[in-house]
């Protein structure tokens, strides 16, 4: 069977402008760029679209990193021929083989022994044998892919090393744990020239190494591309691989798994159970062994960092949570702060590229070995146009996020006292709050950034900053709350079945609801507070009364 190359093969299903789809090698990138430009992958699966994505930045930033700033925008308003970048790849093609004699992209060279798994357990998503020996497998239902092409098996391989759980006693999470957030960059929805694939790609692409020039080899290739050389086992005898012992680029390329995929000709012509299509050489099971590399405090510039408390030392990677992705960690995502470090390459963004962006967010949400789901989401990328200007607009934004908390606590525990406590779902009705807020909260923080813009550098307005959290508790968080509130608790039912004393409970919890969104009452003054940054004049005390059992 001829070898496939995941440098030289088409294997990226992708879309053009004119809506024409097509496979293409990762040197086809910039094909028709004037006429019909690829504009964004398409896989069947989001989490082969966002693992493409990531093998992609990867390949590029390995491959062709930009020098500086000015090679980076050279490349941006020039994007490089299908010729240029495939000199660019050519070098690094013999690591990209993903069968045949030699070493094997993202595979172990060892002997991994005679039992194979199917297929199917490469997909993170799929259920696992104690989810099937249980009959639990509801959602996702076993025995749905037995079968997988080439192309879609080097995508599993990829999204499972890249994104890889925990699976069990030795079997190693990816290089930024399990289920890590991805955090991208994009050109702005307004910016048509720009919306390419290419530029989707570069604008995320960093600078991450010195060596490499130019197709410069390696001194040490395994450095970079783990499989080239014997797996550094993490075993009783084995070491855990921290940024000193590996190439910077070997980020993109980590290989916790130990994993060898069985390749078979497609003898009875059976089609990919994910693409459909008919490849001559097919895979339907792999090989695996517990205790590959197992890595620490490695950087990786596509995910946002965070601190436990301000002022520690190390940084954890940032992992999708059940609640989804809201905008109350937005600011994370964007600036950093005592708590929060951005991906570098949202960073490089905001240092690249002025006027409209938008930021791309996806992962999966993992409990544990099991997958919840894969969530991905865009968000506005909003930028001041100077130091003192993102300090007030990280400041509005904290403001906004603070007053929205606390008015969601309020909601939440006034309707679980309309209930006197008999009352389930409070944490989806609290993320109902934040989705029904969300597109408001961008809106004012944006017409918000125009009112900073503005003002002069030289200049505090402490006020501006006041009357911009006024004016998103009043037009937008106490009147949604007020919504969320009559929505989950019905006084009209308690009613016509006559519980005066239930029915009052649901009036007094209203009633310390209003009060708190006027700025009446400990909570309303914490509120206030949140929302303005100063402490709320005294309130009068027939107002203090409205609020006295809160």
């Amino acid at each position: 069977m001829p070898s496939f190359n995941l440098v030289h093969d088409p294997w990226i299903p992708v879309v053009t402008r004119s809506r024409q789809r097509r496979w293409i090698r990762p040197s086809e990138l910039t094909i028709d760029a004037a006429d019909d430009p690829v504009t964004d992958i398409v896989w069947p699966r989001a989490d082969f679209r966002g693992a493409s994505l990531e093998f992609l930045i990867g390949l590029l930033a390995t491959a062709c990193p930009p020098e500086d700033d000015d090679d980076w925008k050279l490349r941006w308003d020039q994007p490089p021929s299908p010729t240029d970048l495939s000199a660019r790849f050519d070098p690094f093609a013999s690591a990209f083989s993903l069968d045949g004699s030699g070493p094997r992209f993202l595979q172990d060279r060892g002997d991994l022994g005679n039992e194979v798994s199917p297929i199917a357990g490469l997909l993170i998503d799929q259920p696992g044998s104690n989810t099937e020996k249980n009959n639990a497998d509801l959602f996702v239902k076993r025995g749905q892919v037995q079968v997988l092409g080439r192309r879609t098996a080097a995508m599993a391989l990829y999204a499972l090393q890249a994104f890889a759980p925990a699976g069990g006693a030795g079997h190693r999470t990816s290089l930024r744990g399990g289920g890590p957030l991805t955090s991208l960059a994009l050109p702005g929805q307004d910016d048509t020239v720009h919306a390419t694939l290419w530029h989707k790609l570069w604008l995320n692409v960093t600078r991450l190494h010195d060596a490499l020039e130019h197709g410069e080899p390696l001194e040490t290739p395994e450095a970079a591309f783990p499989w080239l050389g014997d797996t550094r086992l993490s075993d009783k005898s084995g070491v855990v691989t921290t940024g000193s012992d590996m190439h910077p680029v070997q980020c993109f390329w980590g290989m916790p798994r130990r994993i060898n995929l069985v390749f078979e000709d497609n003898v009875d012509g059976l089609p990919c159970d994910i693409t459909g299509e008919v490849e001559p050489v097919i895979v339907r099971n792999y090989r695996t062994r517990p205790y590959g590399v197992n890595y620490a405090a490695v950087r990786h510039p596509l995910t946002p960092y965070y601190r436990v408390k301000p002022g520690d030392v190390e940084l954890l990677p940032v992992h999708p949570q059940p609640g989804g992705i809201a905008y109350r960690q937005w600011l994370g995502y964007v600036q950093e702060g005592p708590r929060a470090s951005p991906a570098s390459c949202v960073v490089a963004a905001k240092r690249r590229l002025q006027g409209s962006k938008r930021l791309s967010l996806f992962g999966y949400d993992m409990d544990n070995m099991k997958a919840r789901g894969f969530v991905e989401t865009e968000m506005p990328f909003l930028v001041a146009s100077s130091d003192r200007k993102r300090d007030k607009l990280a400041i509005l934004a904290a403001r906004m996020v603070d007053g929205a908390t606390e008015v969601a606590s309020l909601l939440i525990g006034q309707i679980k006292a309309a209930y006197q406590g008999n009352v389930s779902g409070l944490d989806l009705i609290r993320e109902t709050f934040f989705k029904q807020t969300e597109s408001a909260f961008f809106g004012r923080l944006s017409a918000g950034l125009e009112a900073i813009e503005a003002t002069s550098d030289d200049e505090e307005h402490p006020e501006l900053l006041v009357d911009l959290g006024k004016l998103w508790l009043e037009r937008t968080l106490a009147p949604k709350a007020l919504d969320v509130f009559d929505a989950h608790v019905d006084a009209k039912a308690v009613v016509m079945i006559a519980d005066i004393k239930a029915f009052q409970h649901i009036a007094d919890a209203r009633r310390i609801v209003a009060a708190a969104l006027s700025g009446h009452g400990p909570s309303g003054r914490n509120i206030v507070k949140a929302v303005t940054g100063a402490e709320p004049p005294k309130q009068a005390k027939k107002a203090k009364r409205e609020a006295q059992n809160e």
